[in-house]
């Protein structure tokens, strides 16, 4: 059954309007068709198509399911790579995997500063509908490194490739704990930005012995984190 996105639900739901075009143009869709709309924030409803024409499509609604959200929440704190494809591939990986929070951040190092935040949401929601999820990735807006750290709050990670002793991130972790974890940019952390971090109490890891791009390091934190809270559940 396809999925819509709304981020409010109502009985009688009109789509927006690029929802709707797709849904006429796409799907071909007609009135009595049956459809699964979701709000990004747990909620799950059935939608049936009421009316439509090409600018509109009314869906009567009837809530399934609320999910709560995951006790346990990973934020990426990410830096934007130099590529826009790399990037947005990134996200659309980060959503399928589930990820609570990504926080853009630019450092010394980074070759891009320029946000592109309702593109980069529009992604997140294509990822959210086509894995059948329930919660979307909550997209941060994107700041500096200091102010970021100024503001992170809970226990935190950061993985770099200088050299020193660093635990491996999987097992720095404690799967009971909601955290944040940062990546940096092709051209890594600066020596500064880490001992800021470190200032603050996050902990140095590694991701393993191979060196890894930007998007393939963020997307291996993340499975990491999901793989540590899988283990404690068998455990239990």
């Amino acid at each position: 059954m396809r999925y819509f996105y709304a981020p409010e639900v109502q009985p009688m739901h009109q789509l927006d309007s690029e929802e709707s075009k797709h849904m006429v143009r796409v799907l071909r869709a007609s009135v009595g068709d049956e459809f699964v709309l979701i709000d990004g924030k747990g909620g799950r409803y059935h939608g049936t198509l009421h009316q439509l024409d090409k600018r509109e499509c009314v869906l009567q609604t009837q809530l399934i399911e609320r999910v709560p959200a995951p006790e346990v929440q990973l934020t990426l704190v990410i830096a934007p790579t130099k590529s826009t494809d790399r990037f947005e591939w990134m996200l659309e990986k980060a959503m399928e995997y589930g990820v609570s929070r990504i926080q853009p951040v630019w450092t010394t190092r980074c070759e891009r500063s320029k946000e592109k935040r309702e593109r980069w949401n529009r992604i997140l929601i294509s990822a959210m509908k086509q894995s059948q999820q329930l919660w979307l990735t909550e997209l941060m807006p994107a700041m500096s490194w200091e102010s970021f750290l100024q503001l992170a709050q809970g226990p935190g990670f950061i993985a770099h490739c200088e050299q020193g002793e660093k635990q491996h991130f999987f097992d720095a972790l404690n799967p009971s704990d909601s955290c944040w974890m940062a990546i940096g940019p092709e051209g890594d952390f600066t020596p500064d930005e880490i001992a800021k971090a470190k200032n603050i109490g996050a902990t140095e890891v590694s991701l393993g012995a191979q060196r890894l791009r930007t998007e393939t390091a963020g997307l291996a934190a993340i499975q990491m984190f999901a793989l540590a809270q899988r283990a404690q559940s068998i455990s239990v």
